[in-house]
């Protein structure tokens, strides 16, 4: 990011109350039980190519790791904005959440962020450029406190340059946006050896956002020595979210064996998050 993105911490916290929030949901304890008493957490970023939030990538998402054990939170970030508004969203609200572990009975180094398709992009910004100076100064934080212990991105956004989303990137840069701008947002080239896990999965048929940007992504986490496991499922349209009733518009989207992603999810998240 550059200075230009950079201002006053306090007019900067004022915009993103009202532009961003969060909705959480929280188990509650279990006498007894020491999982209770510090859950891990997943902050979930909706796709909508950066136009909307999608509903139908919240809450039935935040459900499913509710029903697992992990407090779960929706975030409603910028839309309709140039970059870097919605990553300031969601640098800003990880931080918070952090910050008030304590509260939500939440281990704060045990916080993932997942998002889809749009959001997973978002999601994929902050594993990868949460150490960016311009971003810390202005949340006023050290570069650690916004950095993911993991990422899962679901059918995600990746690349400007290797068939992308035009319109997600529309959103975030303009009609006339350069290569080299393009090329500056495309995550495959901002991974390092410093980037958190991250749990990937897409289909082969997805006509939408083309699975490649899986691909480049899992390509340049193993080139960085970075630990990723990638899920390319045979076939299934864009927008699979939760693959049943409660998110599918017709029987393309109730597809049992996809439904996996979220089991297969957690059991990453137990090993590199040591849940």
């Amino acid at each position: 990011m550059d200075n230009q993105f950079e201002e006053d911490e306090h007019a900067r916290s004022s915009r993103r109350a009202q532009t961003a929030f969060v909705r959480a949901y929280l188990p509650d304890s279990i006498a007894g039980l020491s999982f209770c008493e510090k859950r891990p957490a997943v902050l979930i970023f909706p796709g909508g190519g950066y136009e909307y939030c999608s509903d139908r990538e919240g809450e039935p998402i935040a459900l499913q790791y509710l029903a697992l054990g992990y407090a779960a939170f929706v975030v409603t970030y910028s839309c309709n904005e140039r970059f870097p508004e919605p990553l300031m969203d969601a640098a800003y609200i990880f931080y918070k959440i952090r910050m008030r572990a304590e509260e939500f009975k939440i281990d704060p180094q045990k916080m993932a962020v997942l998002g889809c398709s749009a959001g997973g992009h978002l999601a994929g910004c902050l594993a990868t450029m949460w150490s960016d100076i311009a971003l810390t100064k202005t949340i006023g934080c050290e570069p650690e406190d916004l950095r993911p212990n993991a990422a899962i991105l679901c059918y995600p956004v990746i690349s400007g340059v290797t068939a992308p989303h035009e319109g997600s990137f529309k959103v975030l840069l303009g009609e006339d946006a350069s290569r080299s701008d393009l090329s500056r947002l495309s995550l495959e080239n901002r991974v390092t050896p410093k980037t958190p896990p991250v749990f990937i999965w897409a289909t082969a048929n997805d006509d939408c956002v083309s699975a490649h940007n899986s691909l480049v992504m899992a390509k340049a986490c193993v080139s960085n020595k970075v630990p990723v496991e990638l899920h390319l499922f045979d076939e299934g349209p864009h927008g699979l979210s939760t693959c049943d009733k409660a998110t599918g518009w017709n029987e393309a989207f109730y597809l049992r064996n996809v439904r996996e992603w979220i089991p297969m999810s957690v059991e990453f998240l137990a090993k590199y998050m040591n849940v």
